[in-house]
């Protein structure tokens, strides 16, 4: 059964709301814990792409550490592929990053830095890497470091920053 999830490197955004949400429950004693059942996914047409695209991951985890006062930090690692569903058309990846995550104490935004090798989607309206999102969202594989901030009621990403370089993944699968 196919998942709809908002971002392709795995549901970066949902795992970090759900860590995020598990956090209050951290004891004093630091929480590390690994992942290792990866599931395939769809992103539908206008998620990301103009079409559905499939992440299809062959193996990999994830990992996150919750210390109590301390910004939430994780790594992810994933082989697979992004498929069009349309055509078949296949784009290998690696996903393999670390990302440290806090809510700003102030607009209770959350504040996230990825450093690493990582695919992510942007849906129409948010701000991506070069400005606001068109009607179709935008899915970008990005290698180096990326910042966002977004909104953990709406998933709306409102400020967006990257150093390195992009690999725009629906013309890859066009």
């Amino acid at each position: 059964m196919k998942k709809i999830v908002r971002t392709a490197s795995g549901a970066v955004v949902a795992l970090v709301l759900a860590i995020a949400a598990a956090a209050p429950a951290a004891a004093a004693q630091p929480i590390k814990d690994t992942f290792h059942d990866l599931h395939g996914f769809t992103i539908p047409a206008g998620y990301a792409c103009p079409f559905d695209v499939d992440g299809s991951p062959d193996f990999g985890f994830s990992q996150r550490w919750i210390r109590t006062g301390e910004p939430l930090k994780g790594a992810f690692h994933a082989h697979g592929a992004y498929v069009n569903d349309a055509t078949g058309a296949r784009y290998e990846t690696l996903d393999n990053f670390s990302f440290e995550q806090w809510t700003d104490p102030i607009t209770g935004l959350l504040q996230v830095v990825l450093q690493g090798q990582g695919a992510d989607s942007f849906l129409p309206g948010d701000v991506g890497p070069f400005g606001t999102v068109g009607e179709n969202g935008a899915f970008y594989d990005f290698v180096g470091r990326i910042t966002f901030t977004i909104d953990p009621v709406t998933g709306h990403v409102s400020q967006f920053s990257w150093a390195g370089t992009a690999t725009d993944i629906c013309a890859a699968l066009s």
